[in-house]
């Protein structure tokens, strides 16, 4: 009798190749080269995508959103242009291409602000990131 089974110890190795795993890129409604479900997407990673929801190799997803330089989530409708920042070295060395990695629930309701330009959304993605 076998009592050392290896594969109840140690997990299968269950990975998928790099060129198999899923991108989506999420935009601000009106920027959209498709729309999939209600949701206006790219179709390249570019400067104007601000959500984004990757496949890891494991099978599970990263979901991630773009942020401001003041750390909150990117808001693209902003009437005052809330990329603005306080002093030279921000302006000229920081990058504006910063994205934070947040649960399902948070970049669920930014991705329905992206699709609405409803600002209720925004502050809700907000207030569970924070």
């Amino acid at each position: 009798m076998d009592f050392h089974q290896p594969n109840n110890i140690y997990k299968d190795d269950q990975t998928i190749p790099e060129d198999n795993l899923e991108q989506e890129f999420y935009t601000l409604s009106g920027l959209e080269e498709i729309i999939v479900n209600g949701f206006p997407r790219r179709l390249q990673n570019d400067n104007q995508v601000y959500a984004k929801k990757l496949q890891k190799r494991d099978g599970s997803f990263k979901h991630m959103i773009k942020t401001a330089n003041d750390g909150k989530l990117y808001n693209p409708v902003s009437v005052y242009g809330q990329e603005k920042t306080n002093t030279f070295l921000d302006r000229i060395c920081k990058s504006n291409d910063k994205f934070t990695t947040v649960n399902e629930k948070a970049f669920g309701w930014y991705i329905q602000f992206l699709s609405s330009k409803n600002l209720a959304w925004l502050h809700n993605a907000e207030r569970e990131v924070d």
